[in-house]
Formats: structure tokens, C-alpha cells, sequence
């Protein structure tokens, strides 16, 4: 944090001479904190576009925000509605170009009928439920691994997968995560580490959770949904937007456990629930999460911002 401003101006400078000699006509910053891409468009007289994706920033920080972005930006993509009420919910922003924008997913790339399953997840015993994610707070893992030993006193031949990279900044959490695996005596639990084909990874899945406490639009859920996996989500961003609870799967309270296991039992429970689930989710992605829908809107609000800068 310390670099972050003993460097700023001179980075800020390096943008913006950047801007300047490129004769950028639109700047598309992603994040809250990129203030300094964000004020280099300004300077420029770019079209500023800045687009935000989570809902963490809150109290005096929100308020900068605010005050930055009404003077500075010409438009704003929200990666989902609780992201545009989080942040935009505000008279002030009625003159503002605002447009929502789910984070997509490559439909015909996570494809069921195209992908192969990936073989160390089909050399599990049993059905395979499955997370995916970085290990980190947000996603949860301790409320999937509660889950699952919930699920242990109720069933017999499971496999529980954690799939996603343990990055050294969240060593502390990695552990606690493990060190919970181990008094639960979680020994059909897997962290699967890193995958560089997620698509085959939930073609092997039977059922997939998402137990984060803090989403926008999350990917590994609209992925699980293309590949026709059927779902059981905690209630994070904009999941109950596309998952209409027990129409194409279950949603749930965030942080609880019980709740997340008793509907994963239902899917347990019952092969024909989870082929119809997948199959309605897959259709829900198609219509509603495509990657050509995303790159239509981002054209349509790239031509609107060019219109006003």
C-alpha cells in the first residue's frame, strides 16, 4: 500500500503519456482501484468507462469513489445488479451511462457434448461433488467442506473435490482449510489443486456447489451451468438471477452449511433431478450468460460512451 503512493504519480504520468501518444478514444479501467487509469483517461480526454466487479468497497472509500467517478467517467459497467446497487444506487448516477454486464462464459467451448471428462476426477469412487475456485475467503471452501461432512454421516460413496490454486498470500487460509479437513476426518475430500482445463473437470462432476460469501458474477457457476451440471449455490451475486431455486437448481442462505447439504442430498437422491436441472441451467447460460452477448453489449455501450465524449 505504501508503493502504491509513493508511486502514484509518477505511474499516473506514465499512463497518461501513454494515452496521449496513442490517441486512445475510449479507456476501459476494470476494478475499483484503478483510480490511476481511470484519472489518466481523464487528463487525455478519453471516453472513461470504469468498470466495476465486486461488492466489497464500503464507508469512506465508497464515498471517494463516488465523488471520482461522477467527475471523471462518462459511463459505468456493473458486473450485475447487486454490483450496480452497491455502487450506483444513487440519484446522481441517473445521468451517467450505467449497464449491467455479466462476466460470460464460452458456451460452445463448455459444452457437454464436446468436452471429454477429466480422467483423475472419473477415478474417484462414487458421485463426485465438486467446487472450483482460488482458495481464498471469499469462495467459502470451510462451508463446502462442513457440507460434505454433513453429507458423510447421511451417504456412503462420495467424493468431495476442491479444484483451484493455493497462491502463498492465502497460505493462512489454505491451512485452516486443511486443518478443518483433518479434525473432520474428511478423508474422501480432495483439493485438487490447479486445472488448466476446467470445462473437463465439470463433465466429471455429478453435482456442483458454490458455497462463496462474497461473489459479483461468478464465473464457476455460469460455467458449471453451461456444462449442464446441476447446482447448488449460496446466494451470491447475481446467482438467483439465473438459478430460479428448484426450477434449474438449488439456492441457498450464504455461510450455511445444512442448508447446502440438505439440497445436495436432494440431488443425490434423485439422477433424473440432476440430468434436469443441468439441462435447464445449460439452457439458462445460453440464453443469458453467452460470451457473444457480453461482446454485443460491451459494443452497444462503447458506441453510446463514444456518442458523449
Amino acid at each position: 500500500m505504501i508503493k502504491y503512493f509513493i508511486f502514484f504519480i509518477p505511474e499516473l504520468l506514465s499512463v497518461y503519456e501513454l494515452l496521449k501518444k496513442e490517441h486512445v478514444d475510449i479507456v476501459h479501467c476494470n476494478g475499483t482501484w484503478q483510480i490511476k487509469g481511470i484519472l489518466g483517461g481523464w487528463l487525455c480526454g478519453a471516453g472513461v468507462i470504469w468498470h466495476l466487479n465486486d461488492t466489497r468497497v464500503v464507508g469512506f472509500i465508497n464515498t471517494m469513489f463516488k465523488l471520482l467517478a461522477l467527475r471523471l467517467c462518462h459511463g459505468f459497467i456493473t458486473a450485475g445488479e447487486r454490483v450496480r446497487i452497491h455502487y450506483c444506487n444513487d440519484r446522481r448516477f441517473s445521468k451517467k451511462l450505467v449497464m449491467e454486464i455479466q462476466a460470460p462464459v464460452d458456451t460452445s467451448s463448455f459444452d457437454p457434448d464436446r468436452v471429454e471428462s477429466d480422467q483423475t476426477l472419473e477415478n474417484f469412487d462414487g458421485l463426485r461433488i465438486v467446487t472450483v475456485g482460488n482458495v481464498n475467503p471469499a469462495k467459502g471452501f470451510e462451508y463446502f467442506i462442513e457440507m460434505a461432512s454433513i453429507l458423510n454421516k447421511q451417504y456412503g460413496n462420495l467424493t468431495f473435490v476442491v479444484v483451484g490454486p493455493h497462491f502463498e498470500s492465502q497460505k493462512k487460509y489454505s491451512e485452516k482449510l486443511r486443518s478443518l479437513v483433518k479434525r473432520l476426518r474428511m478423508d474422501n475430500l480432495v483439493f485438487y489443486g490447479r486445472s488448466s482445463d476446467v470445462a473437463s473437470v465439470l463433465k466429471a462432476a455429478d453435482i456442483y456447489v458454490c458455497s462463496s460469501v462474497s461473489e459479483a458474477s461468478p464465473m464457476s457457476v455460469w460455467e458449471a451451468m453451461s456444462m449442464a451440471r446441476p447446482i447448488v449455490s449460496s446466494n451470491v451475486g447475481d446467482v438467483a438471477k439465473f438459478i430460479k431455486d428448484r426450477e434449474n437448481g438449488f439456492v441457498v442462505p450464504v455461510k450455511n452449511p445444512a442448508a447446502l447439504a440438505e439440497k445436495a442430498g436432494m440431488l443425490i437422491e434423485n439422477r433424473d433431478l440432476r440430468r434436469i436441472f443441468g439441462e435447464k441451467a445449460r439452457d439458462v447460460a445460453i440464453q443469458y450468460l453467452d460470451v457473444e452477448i457480453c461482446v454485443r453489449k460491451h459494443a452497444e455501450f462503447y458506441r453510446q460512451v463514444m456518442k458523449m465524449s
